[in-house]
């Protein structure tokens, strides 16, 4: 009975949870000192900034633009799992776009 139900639950294959959480964490990792637009589940939604640092799995982002004005400028500590959506700025990429005055940063 016990071994049927680990199987019933997923208990003999990878944790896909596992797996994204440190893939993402990892690109965070790569990518300190990066501009970053991030969607996230819970308040304030929507942060773009730059990524200071990643300790275990949070990410730490001083937000230069947030969906609440009031709270630009603050540093944020978004848990990895909370991350809906995400775009880092690279060099090959396009830059994130100032969306509050329609000009590139």
């Amino acid at each position: 009975m016990e071994g049927k139900l680990r199987n019933e639950f997923g208990n003999n294959r990878p944790d896909i949870n596992a797996i994204r959480e440190a893939g993402v964490t990892q690109e965070f990792r790569q990518n300190i000192g990066m501009r970053a637009l991030i969607l996230i589940a819970p308040f304030p939604f929507l942060v773009i900034g730059r990524i200071e640092a990643v300790v275990t799995d949070y990410l730490i982002i001083c937000a230069e633009i947030t969906n609440v004005n009031e709270l630009d400028g603050e540093e944020f500590r978004i848990h990895i799992d909370d991350i809906e959506v995400f775009y880092i700025e690279k060099d090959n990429r396009r830059p994130i776009p100032d969306i509050r005055n329609g000009f590139h940063a």
